[in-house]
Formats: structure tokens, sequence, C-alpha cells
């Protein structure tokens, strides 16, 4: 019954069913088949997110949407724009360098590909950058955002491995950075190729000037992850303060957040936590079945039977999430993903905040990929082109991201060097 169950949901997905459907539907039909009580349903789905560090969520979503209402977006691409500018295609590096930096102030992918987005998709097609180029950069750096802490991915992660949510910060932000810097130098080498203007090179004054325009918003930054790191508020309260923090900034630092966009903000909050939410409660009644069913330790003890070395374990386990996150979500990912290959993981002697990147981190990429990536889905409605018309420059990004994964993957002091430093 169970591999009905995984068929059943790999079926609903092919229809189009939603992901969070698609996984409670396969599993409701596996608890009626089984004669399971129902109730089991009603228990798996909610008592999992009973849990104040996962309260830390909708709090840092709320956040995140705040302050892209209160146009911090115009505020970070400024200061990029006046650090990069004068690169080789200046505004393709402005976009990639604003994502890395409004990932520590957004935490979220999405959020980021639509603000960052709506501003230099359209100045760069007037300055004759192309439409699927254009929309790339924009869908591959903004993965980014869920990898540079602060991260509500990460806070997933955390709760799902039950690991310290500031070692997964600090596991995440040279990873981030490296995935960042990557997609910068194949920005500037495209722009070469193609001769892309680049603008000139901005005073030191413009420069200051346009960082104290976005120090309030900069400094989220350092309120989140100080008070983590250094044990002053835990992850949930962190993420309240941070989003008392932005409502503030919003209406009397930058008065730029009237009362319209604040309730949009809270509306596309609670939009946001809904859909998160029903993706977690639906995978954890899917991801217990298949662990009561001994999926999980079944597969673990067929590839750890295959005799293979451990380095090709590792990679094989990375381009399969490759390929997942090709064809589905990444929180579904990880929900399915994370139960089976950590105890592999661990006992090739992975360590779990290392293994935990790798996975967010390979399941990242899949947020540009066809046919189901989401960034690039509003990458390509802000640039008005079709999805298929971006594969040629979209190429490029995911083969130095791939590349990027691995060595993250096979280097693990990239990972474990920065925690180790903050906490022994």
């Amino acid at each position: 019954m169970i591999w009905i169950m995984i068929t059943l949901f790999f079926g609903f997905i092919v229809l189009g069913v939603p992901i969070a459907f698609a996984m409670g539907i396969s599993s409701i039909i596996y608890l009626l088949v089984t004669d399971i009580p129902l109730s089991i349903a009603a228990q798996r789905f909610f008592s999992n997110t009973q849990s104040f560090p996962f309260l830390a969520v909708p709090f840092f979503i709320l956040a995140g949407h705040v302050m892209v209402k209160s146009g911090v977006a115009q505020r970070i691409v400024n200061f990029a724009d006046s650090l990069v500018r004068s690169l080789p295609g200046g505004l393709g590096c402005v976009s990639v360098v604003t994502s890395m930096v409004m990932a520590g102030v957004s935490g979220s992918s999405v959020a980021d590909a639509a603000s960052v987005g709506s501003i230099l998709i359209p100045e760069m097609k007037r300055k004759g950058y192309g439409s699927p180029f254009s929309a790339a950069i924009n869908a591959s750096s903004s993965v980014v955002g869920i990898i540079i802490p602060p991260s509500s991915t990460m806070i997933i992660i955390a709760w799902l491995t039950n690991l310290s949510v500031a070692k997964m910060f600090m596991a995440g932000a040279i990873p981030g950075l490296i995935i960042g810097l990557s997609y910068l130098a194949v920005t500037v080498v495209i722009s070469l190729r193609r001769h892309y203007p680049r603008e000139p090179r901005a005073a030191l004054r413009d420069i200051f000037w346009a960082f104290v325009s976005s120090f309030w918003a900069l400094l989220l930054t350092v309120i989140i992850l100080g008070s983590i790191t250094f044990g002053i508020a835990t992850a949930t309260e962190s993420a309240s303060l941070a989003a008392v923090y932005a409502v503030f900034i919003g209406f009397f630092v930058y008065r730029s957040l009237g009362m319209k966009g604040f309730i949009a903000a809270l509306r596309e909050s609670a939009q946001g936590t809904t859909i998160v939410m029903m993706i977690v409660c639906s995978s954890t009644l899917f991801t217990w079945i298949l662990i009561r069913e001994g999926i999980p330790a079944m597969l673990a003890e067929q590839m750890l039977g295959l005799g293979l070395p451990n380095w090709m374990l590792l990679a094989m386990m990375v381009l399969a999430m490759f390929v997942a996150g090709t064809f589905m979500d990444l929180v579904p990912n990880l929900f399915i993903f994370i139960p089976v290959f950590m105890p592999i993981a661990t006992q090739i002697g992975i360590d779990p905040i290392h293994f935990s990147i790798i996975t967010l981190c390979s399941l990242a990429l899949g947020l540009f990929t066809p046919p189901v990536g989401t960034t690039l889905f509003i990458s390509c409605h802000l640039a008005k082109i079709s999805i298929e018309e971006t594969y040629k420059d979209l190429l490029p990004f995911f083969l130095v991201g791939a590349a990027a994964v691995m060595a993250i993957t096979f280097v693990p002091q990239l990972t474990m060097w920065l925690p180790g430093l903050i906490f022994g």
C-alpha cells in the first residue's frame, strides 16, 4: 500500500494538484485502506507544529513583507548600485548583489525575486539587456535569500532535525556568499562576451550616502543574528523583534509605510504563512507514514549496502536532490529527503549541520529550474517572457551553482568554520 500511496502522490503532481493537497490526499487514502483511524491524521497534521521555535516562521515572513512594503528594496538597490555598477554588465551585477543583501533582510527567495525583479528587470531591459538574461539573473541570484541568514527555511530544517537555529544560521553564511559571488562572476563573464553596458564608477560620497539611506534596513540583519548568536534572544523572540523593528522603521524612520501598505503586508504574510503551514502539516503526515513503513531505513540500508565509497554516496544524494528540486517545491522535499538521507550522512561521518546546509543548497537550485521553479515563474512574469525563452540563459547559472554546491559538499570547512569559530 505504501507504494500505491507514493504512486498516487506523484500522479496528483502530474495532474497539477498542489503539493500540499497531493501529499494530504494520498496520505488519507493510505489511512483509509489500511484501517488506521483518521484521528491519527488530525493528530499528526497539527501536533508537530505546536512548538515555540516554529513560531519564528510567521514572524520572519511578516518582517520580510513589511520591509518590502516599506520600499527597503529600492534603498538596497541604490546601495548595491553604488558598489558594483562599474563592473561589466553593471545592472546585472547590481541584481546579484542586491539579492545577497536582501537575503539578510527578508529571508525569503520569493520576496527577493519579486521586490528586486520589479525594480531592476524593467531597467535592465531599457538599458539593452536581453529579457531572458534579465529574468535568469533575477531568478537564480534570489535563491541566496534562503541560504544567507536569517532564513525561515533554515528554521524548518532546524525544527526537523532538532539542531540549533543559531549554528544553522552561521553555517549558511559562507555557502550563501559563495553561491552569490559565483553568480556575480557568471554575470560579469557573460556581460563581457555580450558587450552589455557598464555604468560610471560611483564617488565615495555617493557610496556613503547610499549606505546611510539603507543603514536602518541593514541593521535588521545585525539585530537578528546578533541576538541569536550571543544568546540574547531565541530564534522566535528574535523573529518577533524583527517584525516590530520592521514596522517601526517603516512608519517612523523611513516614513514610507502607510496603513494601506501595512495591511497589505499583514494580508500577504497571512497568506504566505498559511501556504507554508499547509505544506508542513501535509508533509508531516506523509513523512510519518513513510517512517512507519520503514521506507527511510530500507533505503538507507540499501544505499549503504552498495559498498560504494563515502564520497560517491554523498554525490548520489546531492544529485538526487538536484533532480527532485526541479519537480517539487523545496519544503516538501525537505520532509522527504532529510528523514531518508540524514541517517546515511551521519553513518558515513557527515556532520548533521553540514548535511543540512548541503540539503538546503542542493534543493535551493530547484527554485529557478523548470518546470516548478518559483523564482523563475516570478522573474519571467516580470520580464513578460515565457519560461522556455530563459533556458539558454539559465544553464550557466545552474551549472555554476551546482559546482558551488559540490564545493560546499566536499569541503566541509566552508560550512563548519564559522559555527566552530563562534560556538567552539
